[in-house]
């Protein structure tokens, strides 16, 4: 199989101390001398938060990071990310740096351990009682983290091997998501892009689309049509009422849509079409408004 031995296994292995712990008993629960329930931003969902959610936000950030290192070229599998053996240096490279980025971060959460533990519990001196006996010393909260990252060739037995549609569906889920941060960021955006600018953010899509297709006829049909909408994008600057936005966006929002999806799959959305639409000042048939992005743009808002 293709996709299996053109690619490599990255398995993550992230820990991070919670500064939480269960709120298992009554006593627990109920820490104020007066029996009255505690502040949302120390007991939520049943755990008690011992410890400053804002001093750990440097090390679990940089699971995401290692994570989006991982989905620029690969794509979620067996617990890990399958990356093509092409990409899979680089991808090396930037879990290194992340890695590194880590040890920093946790170097000095341990440097300001005291001091941060000492704040939290002054800052809700009336749960003091409570919170300072449950705090985990400095050394046993350091053996609490760890990143650590593995590679693996996989060979699978003959007859149990992964199923491509599957894997196809997968990487192209992991591209809507992607296509809906992105066309998030458009909407918000205050000023115009060049089209430079709007071409990059296009690219890491379609370099991983052409890496990961491995010949599959649904990826590879997806990707033709991100190169056809790269390629109609012209290199002025771009505003919410120039009409490439309008095209742009109403493609993204095709892409983050399972369903709407289908219709670019199966070639009765395109991008050429949705041009020749909006030339026109036809909207392109079939394509049901959506109430998920407010339509800004005087161009988009037949096309939803």
């Amino acid at each position: 199989m293709e996709f299996i031995h053109g690619t490599t296994l990255v398995h993550l292995k992230m820990r991070c101390w919670s500064g939480e712990k269960k709120a298992s008993r009554d006593s627990d629960i109920r820490l104020g001398t007066d029996g009255k329930m505690p502040p949302q931003k120390l007991l939520d969902l049943g755990r008690k938060k011992i410890f400053p959610p804002k001093a750990l936000d440097p090390l679990l950030s940089k699971r995401k990071s290692a994570e989006r290192a991982c989905l620029a070229e690969g794509t979620r599998f067996m617990g890990g990310f399958a990356v093509r053996d092409e990409a899979i240096d680089d991808v090396v490279a930037k879990l290194e740096t992340v890695k590194a980025g880590f040890e920093s971060a946790l170097q000095q959460f341990l440097n300001d351990f005291d001091r941060n533990k000492e704040d939290w519990i002054a800052e809700n001196e009336e749960y003091a009682h409570i919170m300072r006996d449950q705090v985990p010393d400095r050394e046993t909260v350091a053996s609490a983290f760890k990143f650590e990252f593995k590679l693996y060739k996989m060979q699978p037995l003959e007859g149990f091997e992964p199923d491509e549609a599957e894997i196809a569906d997968q990487i192209l889920h992991e591209v809507g998501l992607s296509c809906r941060e992105m066309s998030d960021r458009l909407l918000e955006r205050k000023r115009a892009i060049g089209g430079k600018t709007l071409c990059k953010q296009l690219d890491p899509l379609v370099t991983k689309l052409d890496t990961l297709s491995f010949g599959n006829g649904r990826i590879l049909r997806v990707l033709g049509e991100f190169r056809a909408l790269r390629s109609s994008i012209p290199a002025e600057r771009i505003d919410q009422d120039h009409p490439v936005f309008g095209r742009v966006l109403t493609f993204l929002t095709m892409c983050s849509d399972d369903k709407k999806l289908e219709r670019i799959v199966s070639g009765e959305f395109s991008v050429t079409k949705l041009i020749a639409g909006l030339q026109s000042g036809n909207a392109q048939p079939q394509v049901s408004p959506s109430s998920t992005y407010p339509t800004t743009a005087s161009a988009m808002g037949a096309y939803f």
